[in-house]
């Protein structure tokens, strides 16, 4: 049976937000007004702060502004520049994470990020096999949720995967395989269940022949002291 998707092709439609350090500033400006959002952009990637930090190193205490970076992005600028301070370059920076920030940013309201990247590749006349909408507004914050249980245009795995199903589809386009694939996915647990059924009378056999031989070396045993004890 075909499927929708290779798993290669699954796991590289798996969001951005979860694969870059910080997050897409053109998604969060679909909600958001500008100056809504500027005073949280990542100095670094100049994306949206994930989880913000607040640079706090003495140099540059007399900033008009709070110094604002994603986690991810400064650990691997810090670890690509020996610990020096992506704003000056000096040695020994210091930083803290800022929750009120970090609440300020999770707060913000977004649409789904499948929706967005679906109306890019629109935009850019790319062709989309049986186009789906989802009107998934909320908080930013709940969006990983949202993509992992009920957005129509994630992946996923057919329910059957652990049976031997290999199927991937939009989660709009589940219900349609499963209704149309009833008998496949029933032989294919009926065929789970008697290789079931086979391995564990293959380990009945193993025991009960284990048992055998043990049995038989103690009456084998008794006997020679018996003839030991006759002698």
């Amino acid at each position: 049976m075909q499927k929708e998707k290779t798993s290669e092709e699954a796991t590289n439609a798996t969001s951005t937000l979860f694969t870059v350090p910080c997050f897409d500033k053109q998604w969060i400006l679909q909600t958001n007004e500008a100056e809504k959002i500027n005073d949280y952009v990542c100095l670094i990637c100049r994306q949206i702060a994930n989880n913000a930090l607040e640079l706090n190193c003495p140099q540059h205490e007399d900033a008009d502004e709070l110094l604002i970076v994603g986690d991810q992005c400064l650990k691997q600028f810090l670890k690509e520049n020996r610990n020096s301070c992506p704003i000056g370059s000096h040695e020994g920076c210091q930083y803290s994470k800022s929750r009120p920030l970090q609440k300020y940013i999770g707060d913000l309201t977004v649409m789904c990020l499948k929706q967005f990247e679906q109306e890019l590749r629109k935009e850019k006349e790319e062709e989309i096999p049986g186009i789906n909408k989802c009107d998934f507004k909320g908080k930013l914050k709940e969006i990983k949720d949202h993509l992992d249980k009920s957005c129509p245009l994630s992946v996923i795995n057919c329910w059957f995967k652990p049976f031997g199903c290999n199927y991937i589809c939009h989660r709009h386009n589940l219900d349609k395989h499963l209704i149309a694939n009833m008998k496949f996915h029933f032989g294919l647990v009926i065929q789970s269940f008697q290789s079931m059924t086979q391995t564990i009378q293959l380990h009945q056999v193993y025991f009960f022949h284990f048992f055998l031989k043990k049995t038989l070396q103690v009456i084998q045993n008794k006997n020679k002291k018996r003839m030991k004890a006759i002698n």
